[in-house]
Protein backbone atom coordinates (compact mmCIF):
# COMPACT_ATOMS: atom_id res chain seq x y z
CA UNK A 1 0.00 0.00 0.00
CA UNK A 2 2.81 2.56 0.58
CA UNK A 3 3.72 2.32 -3.12
CA UNK A 4 0.08 2.75 -4.18
CA UNK A 5 -0.45 5.74 -1.90
CA UNK A 6 2.75 7.37 -3.15
CA UNK A 7 1.67 6.77 -6.75
CA UNK A 8 -1.73 8.30 -6.03
CA UNK A 9 -0.16 11.39 -4.47
CA UNK A 10 2.16 11.86 -7.43
CA UNK A 11 -0.70 11.53 -9.92
CA UNK A 12 -2.84 13.96 -7.94
CA UNK A 13 0.01 16.47 -7.84
CA UNK A 14 0.50 16.04 -11.59
CA UNK A 15 -3.19 16.71 -12.20
CA UNK A 16 -3.02 19.97 -10.26
CA UNK A 17 0.03 21.11 -12.25
CA UNK A 18 -1.70 20.26 -15.54
CA UNK A 19 -4.84 22.15 -14.52
CA UNK A 20 -2.70 25.21 -13.78
CA UNK A 21 -1.09 25.09 -17.23
CA UNK A 22 2.39 24.61 -15.79
CA UNK A 23 3.54 21.96 -18.32
CA UNK A 24 3.20 24.37 -21.25
CA UNK A 25 4.97 27.11 -19.34
CA UNK A 26 7.76 24.74 -18.31
CA UNK A 27 8.40 23.59 -21.88
CA UNK A 28 9.08 27.17 -22.90
CA UNK A 29 11.03 28.13 -19.78
CA UNK A 30 13.27 25.04 -19.90
CA UNK A 31 13.82 24.91 -23.67
CA UNK A 32 17.06 23.26 -24.75
CA UNK A 33 17.03 20.75 -21.91
CA UNK A 34 16.18 17.06 -22.02
CA UNK A 35 14.63 14.32 -19.92
CA UNK A 36 15.34 10.60 -19.67
CA UNK A 37 12.65 8.25 -18.34
CA UNK A 38 13.60 4.88 -16.83
CA UNK A 39 11.46 1.76 -16.91
CA UNK A 40 12.34 -1.75 -15.75
CA UNK A 41 9.74 -4.43 -16.43
CA UNK A 42 6.19 -4.47 -17.72
CA UNK A 43 3.25 -6.72 -16.92
CA UNK A 44 0.21 -7.60 -18.97
CA UNK A 45 -2.15 -6.40 -16.25
CA UNK A 46 -1.51 -4.75 -12.94
CA UNK A 47 -0.50 -5.38 -10.29
CA UNK A 48 2.23 -7.78 -11.38
CA UNK A 49 1.71 -11.37 -10.24
CA UNK A 50 4.33 -13.48 -8.49
CA UNK A 51 6.44 -10.63 -7.08
CA UNK A 52 6.32 -8.54 -3.93
CA UNK A 53 8.16 -5.55 -5.41
CA UNK A 54 5.57 -4.57 -7.97
CA UNK A 55 7.01 -1.09 -8.45
CA UNK A 56 9.44 -2.47 -11.07
CA UNK A 57 6.68 -3.88 -13.30
CA UNK A 58 4.42 -1.25 -14.87
CA UNK A 59 1.18 -2.43 -16.53
CA UNK A 60 1.68 -2.33 -20.28
CA UNK A 61 -1.58 -0.38 -20.66
CA UNK A 62 0.00 2.47 -18.68
CA UNK A 63 3.24 2.21 -20.66
CA UNK A 64 1.29 2.37 -23.93
CA UNK A 65 -0.70 5.43 -22.81
CA UNK A 66 2.48 7.20 -21.67
CA UNK A 67 4.22 6.43 -24.98
CA UNK A 68 1.23 7.66 -26.98
CA UNK A 69 1.30 10.92 -25.04
CA UNK A 70 5.04 11.32 -25.57
CA UNK A 71 4.72 10.56 -29.30
CA UNK A 72 2.02 13.21 -29.70
CA UNK A 73 3.48 16.01 -27.60
CA UNK A 74 7.26 15.55 -27.29
CA UNK A 75 10.37 14.85 -29.31
CA UNK A 76 11.29 11.26 -28.39
CA UNK A 77 14.95 10.84 -29.36
CA UNK A 78 17.49 8.00 -29.37
CA UNK A 79 19.58 8.36 -26.24
CA UNK A 80 22.82 8.23 -28.25
CA UNK A 81 21.67 11.30 -30.22
CA UNK A 82 20.94 13.19 -27.01
CA UNK A 83 24.39 12.31 -25.70
CA UNK A 84 26.00 13.38 -28.99
CA UNK A 85 24.28 16.76 -28.78
CA UNK A 86 25.42 17.19 -25.20
CA UNK A 87 29.02 16.27 -26.10
CA UNK A 88 28.94 18.84 -28.90
CA UNK A 89 27.60 21.55 -26.58
CA UNK A 90 24.35 21.81 -28.53
CA UNK A 91 20.95 22.62 -27.08
CA UNK A 92 18.40 19.83 -27.33
CA UNK A 93 15.14 20.26 -29.24
CA UNK A 94 12.21 21.54 -27.21
CA UNK A 95 10.49 18.62 -25.53
CA UNK A 96 13.43 16.22 -25.95
CA UNK A 97 12.75 12.92 -24.16
CA UNK A 98 14.48 9.53 -24.19
CA UNK A 99 13.02 6.19 -23.09
CA UNK A 100 15.22 3.68 -21.27
CA UNK A 101 14.83 0.28 -19.60
CA UNK A 102 17.18 -1.31 -17.07
CA UNK A 103 18.23 -4.95 -16.56
CA UNK A 104 17.01 -6.73 -19.73
CA UNK A 105 13.72 -8.31 -18.68
CA UNK A 106 11.81 -10.43 -21.18
CA UNK A 107 8.78 -8.17 -20.83
CA UNK A 108 10.76 -5.43 -22.59
CA UNK A 109 10.59 -7.64 -25.68
CA UNK A 110 7.16 -9.25 -25.30
CA UNK A 111 5.22 -6.19 -24.10
CA UNK A 112 7.35 -3.08 -24.58
CA UNK A 113 8.78 -3.70 -28.04
CA UNK A 114 5.36 -4.00 -29.76
CA UNK A 115 4.37 -0.62 -28.31
CA UNK A 116 7.62 0.99 -29.47
CA UNK A 117 7.19 -0.48 -32.96
CA UNK A 118 3.59 0.65 -33.29
CA UNK A 119 4.52 4.22 -32.41
CA UNK A 120 8.00 4.17 -34.03
CA UNK A 121 9.63 5.30 -30.79
CA UNK A 122 13.32 4.70 -30.04
CA UNK A 123 14.52 3.31 -26.71
CA UNK A 124 17.71 2.18 -25.00
CA UNK A 125 17.88 -0.96 -22.84
CA UNK A 126 20.71 -1.31 -20.32
CA UNK A 127 21.66 -4.98 -19.97
CA UNK A 128 22.96 -6.97 -17.02
CA UNK A 129 24.67 -9.50 -19.27
CA UNK A 130 24.93 -12.36 -16.76
CA UNK A 131 21.15 -12.19 -16.42
CA UNK A 132 20.71 -12.73 -20.17
CA UNK A 133 23.39 -15.43 -20.18
CA UNK A 134 21.43 -17.34 -17.56
CA UNK A 135 24.51 -17.55 -15.34
CA UNK A 136 23.49 -14.92 -12.77
CA UNK A 137 19.99 -14.31 -11.50
CA UNK A 138 19.29 -10.78 -10.32
CA UNK A 139 20.04 -10.89 -6.60
CA UNK A 140 17.14 -8.61 -5.65
CA UNK A 141 14.73 -10.91 -7.48
CA UNK A 142 16.12 -13.81 -5.47
CA UNK A 143 15.42 -11.89 -2.28
CA UNK A 144 11.90 -11.21 -3.53
CA UNK A 145 11.38 -14.99 -3.82
CA UNK A 146 12.87 -15.48 -0.35
CA UNK A 147 10.47 -12.90 1.06
CA UNK A 148 7.54 -14.64 -0.60
CA UNK A 149 8.60 -17.99 0.89
CA UNK A 150 8.82 -16.38 4.34
CA UNK A 151 5.54 -14.51 4.04
CA UNK A 152 7.34 -11.18 4.36
CA UNK A 153 5.45 -7.92 3.86
CA UNK A 154 6.47 -5.79 0.84
CA UNK A 155 7.73 -2.94 3.03
CA UNK A 156 9.95 -5.29 4.99
CA UNK A 157 11.40 -6.58 1.69
CA UNK A 158 12.09 -2.98 0.64
CA UNK A 159 13.89 -2.35 3.93
CA UNK A 160 15.96 -5.53 3.48
CA UNK A 161 16.98 -4.58 -0.06
CA UNK A 162 17.97 -1.09 1.08
CA UNK A 163 20.19 -2.57 3.79
CA UNK A 164 21.79 -5.12 1.45
CA UNK A 165 22.71 -2.37 -1.01
CA UNK A 166 24.91 -0.76 1.64
CA UNK A 167 27.02 -3.90 2.25
CA UNK A 168 30.28 -4.82 0.50
CA UNK A 169 29.28 -6.86 -2.54
CA UNK A 170 30.85 -10.15 -1.41
CA UNK A 171 29.15 -9.86 1.99
CA UNK A 172 25.82 -9.06 0.34
CA UNK A 173 26.11 -12.04 -2.05
CA UNK A 174 26.90 -14.39 0.84
CA UNK A 175 23.82 -13.23 2.76
CA UNK A 176 21.62 -13.63 -0.33
CA UNK A 177 23.01 -17.11 -1.02
CA UNK A 178 22.37 -18.20 2.57
CA UNK A 179 18.81 -16.89 2.44
CA UNK A 180 18.13 -18.66 -0.85
CA UNK A 181 19.49 -21.95 0.49
CA UNK A 182 17.50 -21.80 3.71
CA UNK A 183 14.10 -22.82 2.35
CA UNK A 184 12.34 -23.90 -0.86
CA UNK A 185 11.47 -20.90 -3.02
CA UNK A 186 8.49 -20.29 -5.25
CA UNK A 187 9.05 -20.58 -8.99
CA UNK A 188 10.24 -17.49 -10.77
CA UNK A 189 7.36 -15.34 -11.92
CA UNK A 190 7.06 -14.65 -15.63
CA UNK A 191 7.83 -10.99 -14.99
CA UNK A 192 11.23 -11.98 -13.51
CA UNK A 193 12.52 -13.72 -16.64
CA UNK A 194 15.32 -12.25 -18.81
CA UNK A 195 15.09 -11.61 -22.51
CA UNK A 196 17.22 -13.79 -24.75
CA UNK A 197 20.12 -12.60 -26.84
CA UNK A 198 18.11 -13.57 -29.93
CA UNK A 199 15.36 -11.21 -28.84
CA UNK A 200 17.91 -8.48 -28.18
CA UNK A 201 19.34 -8.90 -31.68
CA UNK A 202 15.85 -8.66 -33.17
CA UNK A 203 15.17 -5.42 -31.33
CA UNK A 204 18.52 -4.00 -32.37
CA UNK A 205 17.89 -4.94 -36.02
CA UNK A 206 14.65 -2.94 -35.96
CA UNK A 207 16.69 0.27 -35.70
CA UNK A 208 14.50 1.42 -32.79
CA UNK A 209 16.30 -0.16 -29.85
CA UNK A 210 19.88 0.43 -28.77
CA UNK A 211 21.62 -1.33 -25.89
CA UNK A 212 23.89 -0.11 -23.13
CA UNK A 213 25.84 -1.73 -20.32
CA UNK A 214 24.53 -2.36 -16.81
CA UNK A 215 27.35 -4.60 -15.44
CA UNK A 216 27.49 -8.39 -15.66
CA UNK A 217 25.99 -9.46 -12.31
CA UNK A 218 24.27 -6.22 -11.17
CA UNK A 219 26.37 -5.24 -8.12
CA UNK A 220 26.35 -1.78 -6.63
CA UNK A 221 29.73 -0.85 -8.06
CA UNK A 222 30.86 1.35 -5.19
CA UNK A 223 30.58 -1.72 -2.91
CA UNK A 224 33.14 -3.56 -5.08
CA UNK A 225 36.92 -3.36 -5.14
CA UNK A 226 38.69 -1.84 -8.13
CA UNK A 227 39.44 -5.15 -9.82
CA UNK A 228 35.91 -6.45 -9.36
CA UNK A 229 34.52 -3.24 -10.83
CA UNK A 230 36.81 -3.61 -13.84
CA UNK A 231 35.73 -7.24 -14.34
CA UNK A 232 32.04 -6.29 -14.13
CA UNK A 233 32.42 -3.47 -16.65
CA UNK A 234 34.72 -5.35 -19.03
CA UNK A 235 32.70 -8.58 -19.00
CA UNK A 236 29.50 -6.66 -19.67
CA UNK A 237 31.10 -4.78 -22.57
CA UNK A 238 32.65 -7.89 -24.09
CA UNK A 239 29.53 -10.04 -23.82
CA UNK A 240 27.47 -7.34 -25.50
CA UNK A 241 30.03 -7.02 -28.28
CA UNK A 242 30.04 -10.80 -28.79
CA UNK A 243 26.25 -11.13 -28.90
CA UNK A 244 25.20 -7.85 -30.54
CA UNK A 245 28.17 -7.20 -32.81
CA UNK A 246 29.16 -3.79 -31.51
CA UNK A 247 30.65 -2.19 -28.44
CA UNK A 248 28.20 -0.42 -26.12
CA UNK A 249 28.82 3.29 -25.69
CA UNK A 250 26.37 4.05 -22.87
CA UNK A 251 26.19 2.68 -19.33
CA UNK A 252 23.72 2.82 -16.44
CA UNK A 253 24.86 2.40 -12.84
CA UNK A 254 23.01 -0.31 -10.87
CA UNK A 255 20.88 1.38 -8.21
CA UNK A 256 22.22 4.70 -9.51
CA UNK A 257 22.42 6.78 -6.37
CA UNK A 258 25.11 9.33 -5.59
CA UNK A 259 26.98 6.86 -3.37
CA UNK A 260 26.67 3.91 -5.77
CA UNK A 261 29.65 4.80 -7.98
CA UNK A 262 32.95 6.60 -7.51
CA UNK A 263 35.51 8.58 -9.49
CA UNK A 264 37.33 5.27 -9.90
CA UNK A 265 34.19 3.74 -11.43
CA UNK A 266 33.96 6.61 -13.88
CA UNK A 267 37.62 6.27 -14.84
CA UNK A 268 37.11 2.55 -15.51
CA UNK A 269 34.11 3.29 -17.73
CA UNK A 270 36.18 5.72 -19.79
CA UNK A 271 39.02 3.19 -19.99
CA UNK A 272 36.58 0.58 -21.34
CA UNK A 273 35.18 2.86 -24.05
CA UNK A 274 31.95 4.15 -22.50
CA UNK A 275 31.09 7.72 -23.46
CA UNK A 276 28.32 8.49 -20.97
CA UNK A 277 26.83 6.96 -17.83
CA UNK A 278 23.45 7.37 -16.21
CA UNK A 279 22.33 7.57 -12.60
CA UNK A 280 18.88 7.26 -11.09
CA UNK A 281 19.11 10.74 -9.62
CA UNK A 282 16.20 12.77 -10.97
CA UNK A 283 16.86 15.87 -13.02
CA UNK A 284 16.97 17.40 -16.47
CA UNK A 285 19.92 17.51 -18.86
CA UNK A 286 21.47 20.92 -19.22
CA UNK A 287 24.45 22.23 -21.23
CA UNK A 288 27.65 21.34 -19.43
CA UNK A 289 26.15 18.35 -17.59
CA UNK A 290 28.61 15.72 -16.32
CA UNK A 291 28.62 12.99 -18.99
CA UNK A 292 29.46 10.22 -16.53
CA UNK A 293 26.73 11.16 -14.04
CA UNK A 294 23.69 12.05 -16.14
CA UNK A 295 20.30 12.17 -14.39
CA UNK A 296 17.25 10.04 -15.14
CA UNK A 297 13.72 10.01 -13.79
CA UNK A 298 11.96 6.83 -12.72
CA UNK A 299 9.02 5.66 -14.78
CA UNK A 300 5.83 7.75 -14.65
CA UNK A 301 2.82 5.81 -13.38
CA UNK A 302 0.26 7.81 -15.37
CA UNK A 303 -0.03 10.07 -18.39
CA UNK A 304 -0.40 13.07 -16.09
CA UNK A 305 2.84 12.20 -14.32
CA UNK A 306 4.55 11.71 -17.69
CA UNK A 307 3.39 15.17 -18.75
CA UNK A 308 4.59 16.82 -15.54
CA UNK A 309 7.96 15.04 -15.74
CA UNK A 310 8.69 15.37 -19.46
CA UNK A 311 7.61 19.02 -19.66
CA UNK A 312 9.68 20.04 -16.65
CA UNK A 313 6.66 21.11 -14.59
CA UNK A 314 7.98 19.32 -11.51
CA UNK A 315 11.40 20.89 -12.04
CA UNK A 316 10.02 24.40 -12.56
CA UNK A 317 7.90 24.08 -9.43
CA UNK A 318 11.00 23.06 -7.43
CA UNK A 319 12.90 26.05 -8.81
CA UNK A 320 10.12 28.41 -7.80
CA UNK A 321 9.96 26.92 -4.31
CA UNK A 322 13.74 27.16 -3.97
CA UNK A 323 13.67 30.80 -5.04
CA UNK A 324 10.90 31.58 -2.59
CA UNK A 325 12.87 30.04 0.29
CA UNK A 326 16.00 31.98 -0.61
Amino acid sequence: MPFLSSTFRQTAKSAVLAACGLPSLALRALAGQGVVLTFHGLCSAGPAAGVLDRSLHLPVSVFRAVCQHLAQHYRVMPLVEMVAALRAGQALPTGAVAITFDDGLASNYHLGFPVLKSLRLPATIFLATGFLDGSHRLWFQEMDRVAQARGTAPQRLADTLSRLKTLPDLEMRAEVAAAVAAQPLPAESEVMLPMTWTQAREMQASGLVDFGGHTHTHPVLARCGAEQQAVEIRTCRDRMAEELGKMPRLFAYPNGGLDDFTAETQALLTEHGFEAAFTMMPGRWKPGAELLALPRYGNPNSVLEAQATASGAFELLRQWRGGARS
